[in-house]
């Protein structure tokens, strides 16, 4: 990422500074030339929507814009003012209340709530009603994600994915010649849509920037928190060389992993120390209640923020007393949109919406700043229909092109823990990176770090003459939110279909649950795209999910047929063999069904004894690099999966009329290939999944014992 750093110098600060000092009194005086017969004040009202212990900040916050807002007014007739009220979205009839913001038509505009879980549904709520929502720090992919094609949806901070990658920026920054391994801490929120992106997104990063991964640790309670600390600290010196990213989920998880460290340093003999990774943490560590906690250990991290170079943090601190916290700079933000959309939207006659989108694409001349001497300049050419580009305490207000979701150039502070204090080190913009995480553009993402392969390697291998194919199509993860594992599993059945395989010849293995699901809108089919054709053929299921177990799958690829198992696979030693697996992943396993996990090493000892000539088996699965990696040296077997060891991967189609996703990225991009030419080497499809997978980095496993992927085709394992 080419990230910014953003420097002031000192005479700037203080001139700054002075302006605001200047801008604070004048907001405080009542004093306006105009009579008031000749003013004309038009009313929005706007609900505000918070957590609870933000409530009393913002509340001064909001004070402090509408005084400026207010201000930047004095000499217009026609003025707009901003009334709020507040509600807490911990509130235990928070959804009721959002319902009745939606349908309340005196309501104009919603800037909140602060959670992304929170903002769904309040976005859910608003599809008939098309008011726009203002949201100040949620940052959650997934959410923006889903509504990215939203047209009422605005979100003022970059995704979680621009925090990480913030942070492990810094962290290769710091490198020398000899890099240190780099690990995650945070919690395991389980698979699929509700997985946290540090989770998601960590392995992926750490490898665009070439960083050495040595551990990913997903904890489901206290207990494997603390137990997970004693794994990154102890005795050993070449410790303290390791960097350990943490996202807490709470507050309580990040004093239980401080007060952790600290038993394990009064346990120490005496003339040894306890050496931990340098700690890195997510703006989740930021609170005052864990600044007053924490004291074994010494933590660094970042937060969004405000921009310095527009001087909001000095004036606020000299205001308040205190530092900003993290999305307080786009509250402030969110309020100021509003009142200038509202002005614009008072002279063409637009909606309030409409009005926001001219508003962030203006370009007609240039805009000014948050100071009220400059807002009144905006206000002024607003009144006139006209859009200046105008600039936010918190960022340029420039927002993705295609969808206009989510700015695209967020600030991060990098800070220091001392003292009970978060000590500002530096200033971070994500602004002109390639990767403008919140951005459609994220999503086409490329793997810029790919294997190579020698043309020689594996080619002195012999294989007997082929003789036959058979395949194993399995989609091990069931429910409807799991719609797109099932669709991807037919899709590739259609596929060898077409490529001349007869039924009994394939193994088919899924629940069968998503098809007449009760949420089908189009009951009794899967599709890969809403506009694709339909590839699901109840004929072609050959056993439940839930009739199965992880060893049955061993019977069926070795051929032991059995009441129970009576359609099994029968390879020999001169038959080419596919697998293909499409599930949830974790660290070490592969769901199965939920309730029961497919081991990398029970998968080891099932393909060590399957007969085949070759065996291709490609993996949808998160993580699941790690499979490949605990079956090398497997004779005659190559892997290709989704994702390296300590990533995720990615669905890739939402659809909006069905209300999940339709496919995954890599899936997709395999049959895609297929498709266009059935005979592309194993290297070139290997180099197309690569480039066209978003999210993941595509590889390939065990090609020395497999044979060169330059003569190795897909034809090998079609008709």
């Amino acid at each position: 990422m080419r990230s910014e750093k953003v420097k002031v110098k000192s005479e700037k600060w203080l001139y700054i500074v002075g302006l605001c000092l200047c801008a604070v009194m004048a907001a405080c005086s009542s004093d306006d030339s105009l009579p008031t017969s000749s003013v004309t004040t038009h009313t929005y009202k706007v609900a505000v929507i918070m957590g609870k212990g933000k409530q009393a900040r913002w509340e001064r916050t909001a004070r402090l814009a509408l005084e400026n807002i207010a201000e930047a007014q004095r000499g217009m007739t026609d003025r707009v003012e901003l009334q709020l009220t507040f509600k807490s979205q911990d509130d235990s009839d928070i959804a009721e209340y959002m319902q009745q913001v939606a349908e309340d038509t005196t309501v104009v505009a919603i800037v909140g709530p602060t959670t992304s879980a929170r903002a769904e549904q309040m976005a859910q709520a608003l599809d008939k009603h098309g008011k726009p929502m203002i949201t100040p720090s949620c940052t959650q992919v997934e959410y923006q994600r889903k509504f990215a094609a939203v047209p009422y949806v605005w979100n003022m901070g970059e995704s979680d994915i621009a925090q990480l990658e913030v942070l492990l920026s810094g962290v290769a920054s710091t490198f020398n010649s000899e890099r240190s391994p780099v690990m995650l801490l945070c919690a395991d929120d389980g698979d699929g849509e509700s997985r946290n992106a540090y989770a998601e997104w960590f392995g992926f990063i750490a490898e665009e920037y070439g960083l050495t991964v040595n551990g990913v640790y997903l904890y489901k309670s206290e207990a494997d928190l603390r137990r997970y600390v004693h794994e990154f600290c102890g005795t050993d010196w070449h410790l303290s060389a390791k960097y350990l990213l943490f996202n807490p989920s709470s507050p309580e998880m990040t004093v239980a992993l401080d007060d952790e460290i600290g038993k394990m340093k009064a346990a120490v003999p005496e003339n040894r120390y306890l050496y931990t990774p340098n700690i890195r943490c997510s703006d989740a560590f930021v609170s005052q209640q864990i600044a007053a906690a924490v004291k074994n250990a010494d933590y660094e991290g970042v937060d969004l923020y405000a921009s310095p170079e527009s001087g909001f943090n000095q004036a606020y601190r000299q205001r308040f007393g205190e530092d900003l916290v993290n999305g307080e700079a786009q509250f402030y933000d969110g309020l100021c949109l509003v009142a200038y959309a509202a002005t614009l939207s008072l002279k063409k006659g637009i909606s309030l919406n409409d009005a926001i989108l001219a508003v962030v694409d203006g370009r007609d001349g240039q805009g000014g700043s948050w100071l009220p001497a400059d807002m009144a300049r905006n206000f002024e050419l607003l009144s006139q229909g006209r859009t200046p580009d105008i600039d936010g305490v918190s960022s340029s207000w420039t927002f993705d092109e295609k969808t206009h979701a989510s700015v695209c150039g967020s600030t991060f502070r990098r800070w220091r823990l001392y003292d009970g204090q978060y000590l500002t080190t530096e200033y971070v913009s994500t602004e002109g990176s390639r990767r403008t995480t919140s951005s459609k553009n994220m999503w086409d993402w490329t793997a810029l770090q790919m294997q190579t392969f020698s043309a020689d390697e594996g080619s002195g291998l012999s294989y007997p003459a082929l003789d036959d194919h058979w395949a194993l199509l399995i989609a091990a993860s069931k429910g409807w939110a799991n719609y797109r594992f099932q669709s991807d599993v037919f899709a590739m059945y259609q596929l060898l279909k077409q490529h001349g395989y007869a039924d009994d010849h394939i193994v088919l293995i899924c629940e069968d649950d998503v098809a007449r699901h009760a949420n089908n809108s189009h009951p009794g089919e899967l599709r890969i795209s809403d506009t694709g054709a339909n590839v699901y053929d109840a004929t072609a299921i050959d056993y439940r999910l839930n009739t199965l177990t992880p060893d049955d799958i061993g019977a069926i690829l070795v051929g032991r047929a059995s009441d129970h198992l009576p359609q099994v696979l029968h390879p020999d030693a001169d038959d080419n063999v596919f697998v293909f697996w499409s599930s949830h992943g974790s660290p070490g396993s592969l769901d199965f069904g939920g309730q029961q996990s497919m081991t990398y090493q029970k998968m080891n000892q099932i393909l060590e004894t399957t007969p085949h000539r070759k065996l291709l088996m490609a993996v949808e699965a998160c993580y699941s690099g790690g499979l490949g990696e605990a079956c090398e040296d497997l004779p005659g077997t190559l892997f290709i999966t989704a994702a390296n060891p300590y990533e995720t991967s990615h669905a890739d189609v939402w659809s909006e009329d069905v209300g999940v996703y339709l496919s995954n990225g890599f899936t997709r991009g395999f049959q895609e290939a297929i498709a266009q030419n059935p005979a592309i080497s194993l290297r070139d499809l290997y180099y197309t999944l690569a480039s066209h997978t978003t999210g993941s980095h595509v590889k390939v496993y065990n090609a020395p014992h497999f044979g060169s992927v330059y003569s190795n085709t897909m034809a090998e394992f079609l008709y």
